[in-house]
């Protein structure tokens, strides 16, 4: 509850230098600059201002998700100080009118450290409680899509508190998404309307915009200044208007996020002077460390509350299985801007697959993976075998067989630094004679292991598959199609990633530890993942036959107890 005349960002300023060593440097740098600010004459904190607008979001803002959905907000004591900031300093325009200092605020945390509550809150207020006649408000992203998750938040708000709700419109789209909000008003018997739309860079009329407040979303994923510099621009015929940049750090070099970070960075360390920013950055500083638990509670401001332990701790398992998935730790949970991004696997985890020997596998069930290449690339037949260690433990055995044209093999050696002869030598390579790969050798191959092996099924990808499958069909061999997209691969992949990082896949063939150490993943807008060859700068090959087998293969591993495992050897060697 908002309380009259308290200065919440006094209180916040206490508690952080009482406790120095539980706020990052960024936070310090935040509250030095709002003490420098509290000395100054040309501008003052109004906390009425500032209690007024806290107090709105409280009173009619509703959280609609998780454990607290259906409750009023109650904001965190670093929101307050957020607030108190960007809403309490007043100063005298050209005009002589009384304005807010700040028109643009950038709040940069960690992921579930309530972004949606400070959008929602601040849009909300703009529209409802800033006293602004005739307020353009926006959501701004990349796509579409993207501006309108935060829409669709905002109108959830509004739905769920009956005071904002009674007079308001809201105009719904297909699959739910919000085109637009309108709250309707009389101010002395005139009629006017408050709106908030959702844009992206395919909006037609950007130009025309005369925004009073832009939520600006996920800033990080924009690879140009387009939408920003546009809504931006616009605002300049507005008193007061507000810019909302809530985010967290993100993956590249390129991208709009990073460049404003850079300047809100600039801003707290004193090397820009701009009275018209806030800035609030939850970051690790210089020296602390990834895995340290104590730095994750430092920089996840809402750590206890919206922010679990024990999904932290579940994510930082996953991010030591791959560079991939560390990055994105970094990026999403400790908000640290990742500059460039790498390989999906870290170099010690694929490298702890490969072993001398695998052992006698003769009768032991497989499945085999196929990615068959463009005629003069590589071609891989991948045979999995689901098994046991002596104690029991399911793990995954994986023999490959490589097919590459014998032509301008050496320059290909060179270039692609890769001995393929010497490989072709030990028995993991075939060189095909010519310019092309001959299928027939690839037939013969899988028909050599038939006799040595219990191949339960062919797992292939269509594309340059047709004429093989069509062998291998007549030959008898039942032949799955595994399409090469996330919906399919995302799976195994995930899987093969668990079982690798517990040290549960081996292999005898160097040249899968290559290509896995070469993958690069393709996540789509559902969050699903498989290998891309566009994005891979060297061959993956080997790995996506090998996840194209595990669809199946992963269905096969169990755990077998030690009478479960007597019963499997005699049965083996019966």
């Amino acid at each position: 509850m908002i309380e009259i005349g308290i200065n919440y960002a006094d209180q916040f300023a206490k508690k952080v230098i009482r406790h120095k060593k539980k706020y990052p440097k960024t936070i310090h740098q935040a509250v030095e600059r709002y003490k420098k600010w509290k000395k100054r004459k040309d501008i003052w904190l109004d906390l009425n201002a500032a209690n007024r607008a806290m107090d709105f979001m409280e009173t009619f803002c509703i959280y609609s998700e998780g454990d607290v959905a259906g409750q009023n907000y109650e904001l965190k004591d670093w929101q307050r100080f957020a607030f108190t900031n960007i809403y309490g300093w007043m100063k005298k325009d050209e005009e002589g009118r009384v304005v807010r200092v700040i028109s643009t605020d950038y709040i940069q945390v960690p992921r579930k450290n309530e972004k949606t509550t400070i959008a929602a809150g601040q849009a909300t207020y703009a529209m409802y409680g800033d006293g602004e006649i005739g307020a353009e408000c926006y959501t701004a992203a990349t796509d579409k899509d993207q501006a309108n998750i935060s829409a669709k938040k905002i109108a959830s708000t509004i739905e769920n508190s009956p005071n904002l709700n009674e007079k308001t419109k809201i105009y719904k789209g297909p699959k739910g998404g919000v085109n637009s909000i309108v709250y309707s008003f009389f101010v002395k018997g005139k009629s006017f309307k408050n709106f908030l739309v959702p844009l992206s860079r395919e909006t037609k009329g950007l130009d025309g915009k005369n925004p009073h407040f832009v939520l600006l979303d996920e800033v990080h994923a924009q690879n140009n200044a387009d939408i920003y510099d546009v809504l931006k621009s616009g605002m300049g015929s507005r008193s007061q208007p507000l810019m909302s940049i809530v985010s967290t750090a993100g993956k590249g070099t390129t991208s709009v996020g990073l460049q404003i970070y850079d300047y809100s960075k600039k801003i707290l360390n004193g090397e820009i002077d701009d009275d018209s920013w806030f800035v609030m950055i939850y970051e690790p500083d210089k020296h602390d460390k990834w895995d340290d638990p104590s730095v994750w509670e430092k920089v996840n401001p809402n750590y206890g509350t919206s922010v679990k332990k024990s999904y932290l701790e579940n994510r930082f398992k996953e991010a030591q299985v791959s560079a991939e998935r560390k990055d994105e730790f970094l990026a999403k949970h400790l908000n640290v801007f990742v500059r460039s991004t790498g390989t999906y696997f870290e170099k010690s985890i694929v490298e702890k697959m490969l072993v001398k020997d695998l052992g006698d596998l003769t009768g032991l069930e497989c499945v085999i993976g196929i990615d068959l290449s463009k005629t003069t690339d590589l071609t891989c037949v991948s045979l999995n075998f689901p098994t046991f260690t002596d104690e029991g433990k399911s793990i995954l055995k994986i023999k490959q067989m490589y097919f590459i044209p014998s032509e301008n093999i050496e320059a290909r050696e060179k270039l692609e630094n890769i001995p393929y002869r010497n490989l072709s030598e030990r028995g993991f390579v075939t060189l095909c004679d010519g310019k092309t790969i001959d299928y027939d050798m690839v037939l013969e191959y899988i028909r050599e292991q038939a006799q040595l092996y219990d191949i339960k099924q062919i797992n292939y990808d269509p594309a340059h598959a047709v004429k093989l499958v069509e062998a291998l069909d007549a030959e008898g061999f039942e032949c799955i199609e595994v399409r090469q997209y996330p919906s399919s691969m995302n799976a195994p992949f995930d899987d093969i990633e668990l079982l690798m990082y517990e040290g549960r896949v081996l292999t005898d063939n160097p040249l899968l530890i290559y290509c896995t150490e070469n993958v690069v993943a393709f996540v789509n807008i559902q969050g699903l993942k498989a290998p891309s060859k566009k994005q891979s700068q060297n061959k993956i090959d080997g790995f996506v036959a090998c996840i194209t087998g595990h669809k199946e293969t992963m269905m096969m591993m169990s755990e077998v107890d030690a009478e479960g495992m007597d019963k499997l050897i005699n049965e083996i060697y019966r």
